[in-house]
């Protein structure tokens, strides 16, 4: 079927065992099949103590360096190509073939959906769980299946739709410059995921962020200045 490589990273506090997902639909004398297939997890992290950053590719995090950050980093799509995160999303097709050819993924955690599993192959894992979303939103949702309860957002710029913001733009896999992208359709899937998870705190680091997030009890914005504080605290606590 496909390989994939067994990650521990620690233990983790999800009971999350792995999901059955289908393999191939057969068409026999009018009536569909389904062929299932037992997919068992792969990927075990602990997330105690630990917060979760969550890696948007939006201009706002151009200056700031990510490798300032300490575990857990989850990132999105053609970050891996002048950073590694902990964990690697990436449900674009064309930019997980270009992380498979690479050969990116085969000492990092890279997560992506069954079809490019299947079609492209690799040593990525599957996304537990798949909420079909964007891979920022994706990312955060892989963050709080670990357990974790702290979420820290960088990179968030779908405030608006636009020109394309995103610090890949012009490049393999993203759209040009120019281009008016739709990223308040992103806005739409965090929203529901921050409203659905009221005891998890989600804190997004400045960028251009619809103004409704916050209206929520559980999200609140920071400066980049206030980030660093943050980790530097963190870092005093754990020493």
């Amino acid at each position: 079927f496909f390989c994939r490589k067994l990650f521990e990273v620690a233990m983790t506090l999800s009971t999350y065992e792995g999901e059955e997902i289908i393999a191939s639909i057969v068409i026999k004398q009018g009536k569909k099949h389904l062929n299932k297939v037992w997919m068992p997890r792969t990927v075990f992290n602990d997330p105690q103590n630990k917060d979760a950053y969550i890696l948007g590719n939006g201009e706002s995090r151009k200056t700031f360096d990510l490798y300032s950050l300490p575990q857990d980093t989850y990132g999105c799509n053609a970050l891996y190509r002048d950073y590694t995160p902990d964990f690697l999303v990436s449900v674009d097709r064309k930019i997980y073939k270009e992380i498979i050819d690479s050969e990116y993924e085969q000492n990092n955690i890279v997560y992506t959906n069954h079809n490019n599993l299947t079609k492209i192959g690799g040593n990525a894992h599957l996304i537990p769980a798949n909420p079909h979303q964007g891979a920022g939103p994706t990312a955060m949702q892989i963050a709080i299946h670990d357990g974790h309860t702290n979420l820290i957002c960088i990179g968030f710029d779908c405030g608006r739709d636009g020109p394309n913001n995103n610090v890949y733009k012009d490049t393999n896999g993203y759209n040009t410059a120019d281009t008016v992208v739709h990223q308040t359709v992103w806005a739409s899937q965090i929203h529901g995921i921050i409203k659905a998870n009221p005891k998890i705190t989600f804190t997004f680091v400045e960028g251009d962020l619809p103004s409704y997030f916050f209206d929520l009890d559980n999200c609140k914005a920071i400066s980049y200045t206030e980030l660093s504080t943050h980790i530097n605290t963190r870092n005093e606590q754990t020493t």
